[in-house]
C-alpha cells in the first residue's frame, strides 16, 4: 500500500502476491539520511523537529512541525495521526502464504500531513518515512511493502499522493493537506498502542496513544 517507500497502490483484489516484509522500524531509528544520499537517489529523507518530544499526545494533536527533504528541496510539514483501523488475520490469506504470515494481521495507520514551510513546493515528499507504531505489548509495528493490493484495505485509505493508485508525478505545494494511509504488520494478539514517529538516533520519538 504504497509504503513511502517506493510502491503504491495499484488497486488488485485476489491473489496478489506481498514482497516480504522489510525490517521493523526501531522506534529511535533516524528514517532519513543526509541531504547529499537524498540527492543520489531522489529519495525522501525526513529530517528532525528541533523541539524535544512532548508528552501524552493524543491521535488527532498535531505533533512539532517536521522537515521532510526530497529532490534537494526541503519543506516543513506538520504530521498528525488521525486513526488506526486494524484489520484480521484472514485478510492475509489472499496472499497464498499462510505461512509467513502466520498469526500476524495488518493495522492501517492515517496520518493527516500538511506543507507548512520551506520549499514552496517539493516533489514525493514521503511523509510517512518515519511513521511506524508501537503495540500493546511495547513492540514496534513493521512496515509493510505490498505489491499489488489486499482487497480488504479500507476505502478511505490512501497513498502519499491522495489517492489509491500510483501517480505518474507527486507534487507538495505550501498550504497543501492531505491524509495518508499506510499497512503495517502486527501480532494478531496484540492491538497498537501507540502511532510513533521518529526524530533520529539521539531524540525519543513522538508517541500518540491510541486507546
Amino acid at each position: 500500500m504504497r509504503t513511502q517507500r517506493g510502491t503504491r497502490n495499484h488497486h488488485k483484489h485476489l491473489g496478489l502476491t506481498a514482497v516480504g516484509v522489510i525490517a521493523a522500524l526501531a522506534l529511535t531509528a533516524c528514517g532519513g539520511g543526509s541531504d547529499d544520499d537524498s540527492g543520489k537517489d531522489g529519495k525522501s529523507e525526513a529530517g528532525k523537529g528541533a523541539s524535544e518530544a512532548p508528552k501524552n499526545l493524543k491521535l488527532g494533536q498535531a505533533g512539532p512541525e517536521q522537515e521532510i527533504t526530497s529532490y534537494k528541496k526541503t519543506a516543513k510539514f506538520s504530521i498528525t495521526p488521525t486513526k488506526v483501523t486494524e484489520g484480521k488475520p484472514a485478510d492475509l490469506k489472499e496472499l497464498g502464504d499462510e505461512k509467513k504470515y502466520k498469526g500476524k494481521k495488518v493495522a492501517w495507520i492515517y496520518v493527516k500531513a500538511k506543507h507548512v514551510g520551506g520549499a514552496p513546493a517539493i516533489k514525493s515528499a514521503l511523509v510517512m518515512g518515519d511513521v511506524s507504531a508501537e503495540t500493546s505489548a511495547g513492540a514496534p509495528a513493521t512496515k509493510f511493502i505490498l505489491i499489488g493490493d489486499l482487497s480488504s484495505r479500507p476505502a478511505d485509505c490512501l497513498g502519499n499522493n491522495g489517492k489509491r493508485e500510483l501517480g505518474s508525478e507527486d507534487i507538495w505545494k505550501k498550504g497543501e493537506e492531505r491524509t495518508v494511509c499506510e499497512p503495517y504488520l502486527i501480532p494478531a494478539t496484540e492491538t497498537v498502542k501507540s502511532v510513533t514517529y521518529s526524530q533520529g538516533f539521539y531524540k525519543e520519538p513522538l508517541k500518540w496513544a491510541v486507546r
